[in-house]
């Protein structure tokens, strides 16, 4: 069974959030948004919006695609 991409996508923005030396908070701060919201999208327990997901990848300085890699 495929992965849920929920997950996928929490794994990668935990993976690419520590590469880039942020915390929780420092990616919160840095998207105008709750750190408890950043917390539960890495858990894969938020379903971001694609405006969500650009300004994500926006913050952490990569292109979309790479939240999504397998």
């Amino acid at each position: 069974m495929a992965e849920d991409v929920r997950r996928m996508v929490g794994r990668n923005v935990r993976k690419l959030r520590t590469a880039a030396g942020l915390t929780q908070a420092g990616l919160a701060e840095r998207l105008g948004i709750d750190r408890a919201y950043v917390s539960g999208l890495e858990q894969g327990q938020r379903n971001p919006t694609i405006v969500t997901l650009w300004h994500l990848s926006k913050a952490l300085g990569v292109r979309m695609r790479r939240l999504f890699e397998d």
